[in-house]
């Protein structure tokens, strides 16, 4: 099962694991736990104009949910319900539906799969944890803010516990978190949430790591969205002084934090 990350419409600054230039999208991360035997690919398509393209992905949509259905039928009937690979294709399944907006009946799949994976494979699981995380995200899709916080919250302490300190998903699961804070308005949490991910990002990768320059961005954005003015234009001034020495005055990097300074 793939895990979806948070959007970031609501964040300050875009997300992915670390905060980067790149819009925040679903992603397949293919964490451990789930039968690898019904992963169907997403068709690529080349839209002839904006109508076409939306008729397009619609079919596409439509046709995926059709092919996981029966992904779905046949895994109950030759494995059973109970089966990895069943719990798998019906998360499948759920991220289907919630790719063409069909929120609702994603969630309810996704609370069944995840009833059903605290209960085969225990609460710790690394397949429990990737179902939590797609459910907080799809409540956040929902518009169903404080229970995706409430959920995020529970994946960040889970992962916390279960995994290494320095293990990638335990930042997803930080970055994650920061953006259902900022959803929900929930503003000095966020700040807080994004202070954090620096410190582990700085922690280990070091002060001059590109990804460390980029969570710091993502805080001084913090900053001035709070009406921390000072903090935000104090912490630019070191982004762009980092930028020049690590990537050059030319870089585009460098040229954007210069050109968000002045408009702050």
């Amino acid at each position: 099962m793939s895990e979806k990350k948070q959007p970031a419409t609501s964040r300050p600054s875009t997300r992915t694991a670390v905060a980067s230039p790149a819009p925040a999208t679903a992603q397949q991360d293919g964490p451990a736990g789930w039968a690898d035997d019904e992963t169907v690919a997403d068709h690529a398509t080349q839209p002839r104009d904006a109508a076409a393209a939306v008729d397009e992905q619609v079919s596409e949509g439509d046709k995926l949910v059709a092919q996981h259905k029966l992904v779905v039928e046949n895994s109950e009937k030759t494995r059973g319900a109970d089966h990895p690979g069943t719990l798998r294709a019906r998360a499948d399944l759920a991220t289907s539906y919630w790719k063409l907006g069909r929120y609702d009946e994603a969630i309810d799949i996704e609370e069944a799969v995840l009833a059903d994976a605290e209960r085969l494979l225990g609460g710790d699981h690394l397949a429990t944890l990737t179902a939590r995380s797609n459910l907080a995200f799809s409540y956040s899709s929902a518009g169903r803010k404080q229970d995706a916080v409430k959920l995020q919250e529970q994946v960040v302490a889970d992962r916390e516990r279960v995994l290494d300190a320095d293990d990638p998903d335990v930042l997803d699961a930080r970055t994650n978190l920061a953006s259902a804070y900022w959803n929900a308005d929930l503003m000095e949490d966020a700040v807080a949430a994004e202070e954090r991910i620096l410190e582990e990002v700085e922690r280990m990768n070091g002060p001059d790591d590109l990804d460390t320059l980029q969570a710091r961005t993502a805080v001084a954005s913090a900053y001035r969205r709070v009406g921390r003015k000072d903090e935000g234009a104090a912490l630019q001034d070191r982004i762009i002084a980092d930028s020049e020495r690590l990537l050059g005055a030319d870089h585009p990097a460098t040229k954007a934090a210069i050109k968000t300074r002045e408009l702050n």
